[in-house]
């Protein structure tokens, strides 16, 4: 360790990082889960027209408008660091949150319904776009969601890392 750096300190800069990334991931899956709670009870999907485009009703924007704010918090809650070196750090932890927080809400509305995937349904975006798993189907754009978050938040932590070793060999004054 540098002199100059307390244990503390140095304890805390590598802290901060995996913090703030567990916060914005845990605050986007909670908004997923109680979003989809409240799709599955509340909104009546089955009566409402799709007319946008034709295949999405006017609750998917309030679904989208939600999941970009809460999984771009990290970046609303601190902004100055969009404008230096930790901008890749949270533009990539905020690209992990948002396709996250919406297959977790597409998730939890059938497990609250309690009805699996049919080879059918809308979410499949076409008819057996998906790999069958017996009592459901797993459709194909939970595996792209899931695959590019994890990709997302592995590049995080490497930027994290990256960071963090910048921060040891020139600590910033108080």
């Amino acid at each position: 360790m540098k002199p100059g750096i307390s244990v503390l300190a140095a304890i805390s800069g590598k802290l901060n990082y995996e913090i703030e990334a567990v916060s914005q991931i845990t605050a986007s899956l909670i908004a997923g889960i109680d979003y989809g709670i409240i799709e599955a009870l509340w909104i009546p999907t089955g009566s409402l027209a799709l007319t946008i485009y034709g295949r999405f009703s006017y609750y998917h924007v309030g679904l989208v408008v939600l999941m970009l704010v809460v999984s771009s918090a990290l970046a609303w809650s601190h902004l100055q660091w969009i404008f230096d070196a930790r901008k890749k750090y949270v533009i990539c932890v905020c690209s992990a949150a948002i396709p996250l927080s919406l297959l977790v809400e597409d998730i939890t509305w059938f497990v609250t319904r309690g009805q699996p995937i049919r080879y059918n349904e809308w979410t499949m975006i076409c008819p057996s776009l998906g790999i069958n798993a017996g009592f459901t189907w797993i459709p194909l754009w939970y595996i792209l969601a899931f695959s590019w978050s994890v990709i997302m938040l592995e590049l995080a932590r490497r930027y994290a890392d990256k960071g963090y070793k910048a921060y040891l060999k020139h600590p910033q004054e108080p």
